[in-house]
């Protein structure tokens, strides 16, 4: 008997092409699977991660059967629902230890707020996103609802307007390919739109949203640069309009010279901030 050996190889080629495909499928759902627990959402149902995922239940409890055993999803039985396991914390330690200059930040939180008398943070980017890392709450009874690692819209916020001005615009470009969500009425909708007020940002040094991702909510952000002076983070104070408004100039003021300090202070260590870290 002859074997086509062309033939074979295509055979085989094929099936490792398949294969290939399935496994990076597989992992991409994984992935996303870790990625659907938040602060808001600890604890998940098999239902509402597979629709999350867009996968079915089946492929669903095989890819959490995996991580599950792996230490990555713990699941409660007593409820039947799921949420992230020990493992996840290991790897949040090092990203933890990857950010610690920024660890040894709170003091000029505090110190921001208790001159603004509002709410204040610290932010990065990820992709299309800010992800918020240090928070410094107001003493106002009522709360803006922000919280360590939550994610908001770059393009809707001030402290990622300020980041988003000082890298470069070919990256802007790419980011937001696909189009720009609208939050409110006051979001931009368009690329161009944004890039013009990216090059205002640019000229002035600072950032003022109104009311682009909550209405009634206006925030100013300033960047914060490396030894390199490249932007890596950013941040910003945030309240109610009729609070904010009154005593903008000033809030913006304050904000310059908190992210000018947080500058120096960053420059100053002997281990600059690698910005691959932080700009994604």
């Amino acid at each position: 008997m002859k074997w086509n050996f062309i033939r074979v190889f295509s055979y085989y080629e094929e099936g490792y092409s398949i294969m290939s495909r399935t496994t990076k499928s597989s992992l991409t759902n994984a992935l996303r699977i870790l990625k659907s627990f938040s602060i808001d959402h600890p604890e998940l149902t098999l239902s509402e991660i597979s629709e999350f995922v867009g996968v079915s239940k089946s492929t669903a409890c095989r890819l959490i059967q995996t991580l599950e055993s792996e230490g990555f999803i713990y699941q409660n039985i007593l409820f039947n629902t799921y949420r992230l396991g020990s493992s996840v914390l290991t790897l949040s330690n090092t990203v933890i230890d990857q950010l610690a200059i920024l660890k040894e930040t709170t003091y000029f939180l505090k110190q921001l707020t208790a001159q603004t008398g509002e709410s204040s943070h610290i932010a990065i980017l990820d992709n299309t996103d800010v992800i918020y890392l240090k928070k410094e709450d107001s003493h106002h009874r009522v709360q803006l609802l922000s919280h360590i690692g939550r994610r908001n819209p770059a393009h809707c916020t001030a402290s990622g307007q300020a980041i988003l001005a000082f890298v470069k615009p070919t990256t802007v470009e790419k980011l937001f390919e696909g189009g720009l969500d609208q939050a409110t009425n006051y979001s931009f909708g368009s690329l161009p739109q944004l890039q013009q007020k990216l090059a205002t940002i640019r000229e002035q040094g600072y950032s003022i949203s109104k009311g682009e991702l909550i209405e009634n909510i206006v925030s100013i952000g300033a960047p914060i640069y490396n030894k390199n002076n490249q932007v890596f983070a950013a941040i910003n104070v945030a309240g109610p309009k009729q609070r904010i408004l009154p005593n903008l100039q000033q809030i913006v003021t304050n904000v310059l010279f908190t992210s000018k300090t947080m500058t120096n202070y960053v420059q100053s260590h002997e281990k600059d901030v690698d910005i691959e870290t932080f700009i994604k």
